[in-house]
């Protein structure tokens, strides 16, 4: 009975990984929702950073050009942004960064459903607040600072993929390219697990 069970299970998941693999000319789309972890990074030994923690949604768009590679292009909202401490200063500021991401990526699928993911990743600035704390004491809004960040933004993402049935998971990094800040030398760095589902337009 086990030994039936296993071989179902097992048959069920194959064919699910097999309706992966989508034919070359296929244009799916994606909604998708996920959690983010985000961190404003700065190679200072005076600077300790941490993560701030947020929701990344959006919709993509893929293209399979062939079966084992494709295009997509993307439109996500993430919220963005991390705390960072100044040693010497004793003082914290955290920062809420929110942006649209607009997400341009070569994927490679390398076994079934299992895609790796590579490309460019504009964002631009919708939302953001700065809170300054001199040791632990959070600073009145009177005197939070005022928009500093730059308006646009630009990354390097990396991804893994793994598409069962028109239901995909993903994990994917991203590596800021340009400053964040005019006057400091920090970059948007960011981790995001995601859940979403593909429908096919074409």
């Amino acid at each position: 009975m086990m030994k039936k069970m296993m071989m179902a299970i097992a048959m069920m998941v194959f064919a699910m990984s097999a309706s992966a693999q989508r034919e070359p000319g296929t244009l799916t789309i994606q909604p998708k929702v996920g959690f983010n972890v985000s961190i404003l990074y700065m190679d200072d030994k005076n600077v300790d950073n941490e993560g701030r923690g947020g929701n990344c949604d959006g919709v993509e768009l893929e293209y399979q050009i062939k079966k084992w590679f494709s295009l997509s292009a993307g439109v996500l909202y993430s919220q963005d942004g991390g705390k960072f401490k100044l040693k010497e200063q004793h003082t914290t500021e955290e920062a809420h960064l929110d942006y649209i991401h607009v997400p341009v990526l070569a994927n490679f699928y390398v076994w079934k459903g299992l895609a790796l993911k590579i490309g460019l990743q504009p964002g631009f600035k919708v939302r953001e607040k700065l809170y300054p704390s001199v040791n632990g004491i959070v600073l009145p809004e009177k005197y939070q600072f005022g928009d500093k960040a730059e308006g646009f933004d630009l990354r390097l993402p990396l991804g893994i993929s793994y598409d069962f049935g028109g239901v995909v998971l993903e994990f994917r990094t991203s590596s800021g390219l340009v400053k964040t800040f005019k006057d400091k030398d920090y970059t948007n760095a960011s981790a995001t697990l995601s859940i979403g589902y593909k429908f096919k337009l074409k």
